[in-house]
């Protein structure tokens, strides 16, 4: 399994999110449930998007809808890191 860790900005970004759109709540705690899933077991679901300059962390990108999210994934140390903030996908109606 992996370790999976969130920066302070994206769980207040969740939050603000949360705020703002009260109707989509369940669906947005669905998707987090669902990539915190997905990082613990199988963190390679997304798509790599380039290698970084900390070798060997590769930066990916991973959906579940209504997210999108962009993460470090350090295979050599089981790592998952989300410090980028949240997006949500286009015409969801999540602002």
């Amino acid at each position: 399994m992996y370790e999976v860790e969130y920066s302070p900005y994206f769980r207040e970004a969740i939050r603000e999110f949360a705020r703002r759109n009260p109707s989509h709540t369940a669906e947005l705690l669905a998707a987090l449930r669902e990539f915190e899933r997905r990082f613990r077991i199988y963190p390679q679901f997304g798509q790599p998007l380039r290698d970084l300059a900390v070798k060997p962390l590769q930066l990916w990108i991973g959906v579940v809808p209504p997210l999108v999210l962009y993460y470090t994934l350090g295979e050599s140390q089981r790592l998952v890191m989300v410090m980028r903030l949240p997006l949500p996908l286009p015409r969801t109606g999540i602002i």
